[in-house]
């Protein structure tokens, strides 16, 4: 056993690796999902709107907003959905939600907010790159901006109302 350790150094990096992996998964995780950004400035909107009005990081300073990214085909943002309908209803105009469909066709991501009743704006992020550029890896995931546009929290996975209230009132 000792000398296929020694034989194998990059099974080592790859073991340690996967076990630093795992413990950042497991406090994610324990921590709700949510993680405090240091305030990187929020990458721009896609321009297409799928459920008008469409918006942008400038219309959006001011306040804070959440910025969630979806996709119809997603399980777990069909769970999410009428908390974000129910979040943005009871926010009125002291924070802002804006949906972002991501990497999705056009007439089911149209279902989709349909189905749920969004009325907040939702805009199409059809090739996947502003998903990139906000660091997106799975959904649903959102991000809260402070009212100078600068993410101070993300939440991976679907969230409660009360989660992502306070999240947004704290960044007020």
């Amino acid at each position: 056993m000792k000398r296929a350790w020694r034989a194998a150094p990059r099974a080592r990096w790859v073991v340690v690796a996967a076990v630093v992996i795992a413990a950042i998964v497991v406090a994610e995780a324990a921590s709700g999902g949510g993680s405090k950004q240091t305030g990187r400035a929020a990458p721009p909107l896609p321009a297409e709107a799928l459920r008008p009005p469409g918006t942008d990081l400038a219309q959006l300073r001011g306040k804070p907003a959440l910025v969630d990214f979806f996709a119809s085909w997603c399980t777990p943002c069909g769970e999410e959905a009428p908390t974000l309908r129910k979040l943005a209803a009871a926010l009125g105009d002291r924070a802002t939600v804006v949906a972002v469909d991501w990497d999705d066709a056009g007439a089911p991501a149209r279902a989709f907010v349909r189905k749920h009743g969004w009325t907040f704006p939702v805009l199409a992020d059809t090739s996947g790159t502003t998903g990139e550029r906000y660091g997106l890896v799975g959904l649903p995931t959102s991000f809260v901006l402070n009212p100078q546009g600068r993410i101070v929290a993300t939440f991976r996975g679907p969230q409660s109302e009360a989660t992502l209230r306070r999240a947004l009132l704290e960044a007020a």
